[in-house]
């Protein structure tokens, strides 16, 4: 699946030999070199829309596509099994429904309203299509956690509601899509680790303190106690996002082809990293040569040499076969892996209050099924990634404690001045083991 966003007009470029303002897809979008489209966007009165977002999906069906438009003030327009073809414009002429008229408009051709136009009373479910962006693969976790949320959506709105869910960055990376949801409302929901957020919300940098935790339960005790999931939640709403739920897959873990169990062993390691400084430094401490990369990029990083080693929760290991290029798994449970399932404060309040409602119950139990979920799995990828050759790791607790002191206390002191919250920092320390190291008295 491949996706593209076009700024409705400005994007249209003009062809002498055309003598026309068209649309050109991107050639990643095509199979062929040069795809044109025009598209006219009218208000009901005549006049020409002023602004609006072109959504082009591209299925994996050959010369299949989908287009979403989103205009401010209208309803979505979503235009279905569309194909393009070279030498052919394809010409659509929409009249857009302002989201306040309480008529039912007739559709046009083949254009399909993923909104409809009725009467939104804060107690109906209106029929409506949303869009769920994740960076991972399909056998990831994140990816089951969606489409959960989708199954639960469907379910609890009679079919109504639809959540289409989008795999491998086809919306854009994780740092993309955080941007775009607030920016440009598209997708609607994204999924992903709270590692590329803190540079948005600095905040977040409190799940950033390595080697805290290392028992699922005591994290999750954590993130579930009222007052601290309250101040999260309020943390993501200052920034414009509606935290829906928090979901984990337990804890990151290095994979090598180093069998490493002395701090002195982490040394000159080439290690790929989430592109986090809080993450970059703790890893630097311990001496290592860190190198950010996307994680699409990893397994070829490590087929030709790049890197040595990486770092993921099990789940990652297994889905993405890191186990073909890797030898070691090393249990450090540096970080916990947090799985947020996020919208956008505009978009939770433009829906009903019905339809909120749907949203949120949605959200619990696909998270508490996520949770059930990864623990279930985890001994299930751990004996896989075994029989496929790789070697567990259990990292000697005094080797546990030297990070500690020469790595994660350093990263500590720093996120201690960004986070700037001491009562936030102490609830999430104090049913950790490492909260007194930490300087932490409650724990």
């Amino acid at each position: 699946m491949y996706y593209c966003v076009l700024h409705y007009p400005k994007d249209k470029i003009f062809f002498e030999h055309m003598n026309q303002c068209l649309f050109m897809l991107p050639q990643v979008l095509t199979d062929w070199s040069c795809i044109y489209f025009d598209m006219n966007l009218m208000s009901p009165d005549g006049l020409m829309i002023e602004e609006s977002l072109i959504h082009v999906f591209k299925s994996d069906v050959f010369n299949g596509y989908s287009i979403l438009v989103n205009s401010n003030g209208y309803y979505p327009v979503q235009i279905s099994n569309i194909q393009f073809y070279p030498g052919i414009i394809s010409r659509f002429y929409i009249n857009m429904i302002p989201d306040q008229n309480k008529e039912v408009l007739q559709s046009v051709s083949e254009i399909k309203i993923v909104h409809a136009a009725e009467d939104a009373q804060q107690d109906s479910i209106r029929e409506i299509t949303l869009t769920l962006g994740i960076d991972g693969p399909r056998e990831s976790l994140t990816y089951f956690y969606a489409e959960k949320f989708a199954e639960e959506v469907n379910a609890l709105s009679d079919g109504k509601m639809k959540i289409d869910v989008y795999t491998d960055a086809a919306l854009g990376n994780d740092r993309q899509m955080f941007n775009s949801i607030i920016q440009d409302r598209s997708p609607e929901f994204i999924i992903q680790t709270t590692a590329p957020q803190v540079t948005f919300i600095p905040k977040l940098s409190v799940f950033d303190i390595p080697m805290v935790f290392n028992d699922a339960d005591k994290l999750r005790d954590t993130i579930d106690n009222e007052s601290f999931y309250n101040k999260i939640e309020n943390v993501y709403s200052e920034g414009g996002y509606k935290l829906l739920g928090m979901a984990d897959e337990q804890f990151r873990q290095m994979t090598s082809n180093l069998e490493i169990r002395d701090i002195e062993q982490f040394g000159g390691i080439k290690i790929r990293t989430i592109q986090n400084p809080n993450h970059i430094r703790f890893w630097q401490l311990l001496g290592s040569i860190v190198i950010p990369l996307p994680v699409g990029e990893i397994y070829s990083s490590l087929v030709h040499g790049f890197i040595d080693a990486q770092e993921n929760p099990y789940g990652n290991i297994a889905a993405f076969e890191f186990y073909e290029v890797q030898d070691y798994v090393i249990d450090t449970c540096h970080l916990p892996h947090f799985m947020p399932l996020i919208t956008s404060n505009e978009i939770f309040n433009s829906l009903t209050e019905r339809e909120q409602e749907i949203i949120t119950e949605a959200a619990r139990r696909a998270t508490l099924y996520t949770r059930e979920e990864a623990d279930r799995r985890l001994e299930q990828v751990k004996a896989m990634l075994v029989e496929n050759g790789m070697t567990i790791v259990e990292l000697p607790e005094n080797t546990r404690q030297e990070i500690i002191r020469i790595a994660a206390k350093p990263v500590y002191e720093s996120i201690k001045t960004l986070v700037n919250d001491d009562e936030l920092l102490n609830e999430y320390l104090k049913l950790s083991s490492s909260a007194q190291l930490f300087g932490n008295q409650q724990g």
